[in-house]
């Protein structure tokens, strides 16, 4: 299977080389739209997140992506944090109106509804979020 890895800055800013990382990744390996779409939004929540609740720290964030012929695989890998675990977050309540709710947690509610398998593992402070999402080989 092969693997892309790059690390980030931990910079709001650094998504654009994120999306052109995964542009390139789902391109070379005939990734269909959609999919492509579902696996930049949950990165872009996800990212986002890791660079919010841990402003002070000096560690890149590193983003793998991996594919086999149906499954593109992201691992987002954050190092020295505390643990926090998006799979088991409830999801948000939704049946109020948009000045009524709170927000957090509509993102990570967001990322598991567009990915087919969100994991998390930690230990030694680093947090390993796995995302996987089935694709229709896209042929140019």
């Amino acid at each position: 299977m092969p693997i892309t890895q790059r690390n980030f800055t931990r910079d709001l800013d650094s998504l654009a080389m994120v999306f052109d990382l995964i542009d390139k990744f789902t391109a070379d390996r005939g990734v269909d739209d959609k999919a492509k779409h579902a696996v930049s939004v949950a990165v872009d929540e996800l990212f986002t997140n890791m660079v919010k609740y841990h402003p002070s720290n000096r560690n890149p964030i590193t983003v793998e992506l991996r594919a086999d012929r149906e499954t593109m695989t992201v691992h987002l890998i954050d190092r020295d944090v505390d643990r926090f675990d998006p799979t088991n977050r409830p999801a948000p309540y939704l049946g109020s109106s948009l000045t009524e709710r709170t927000p957090t947690g509509l993102g990570i509610f967001l990322t598991k509804q567009l990915m087919d398998d969100v994991q998390y593992r930690y230990g030694d402070r680093t947090s390993l979020i796995i995302l996987k999402k089935r694709y229709q080989k896209h042929y140019v």
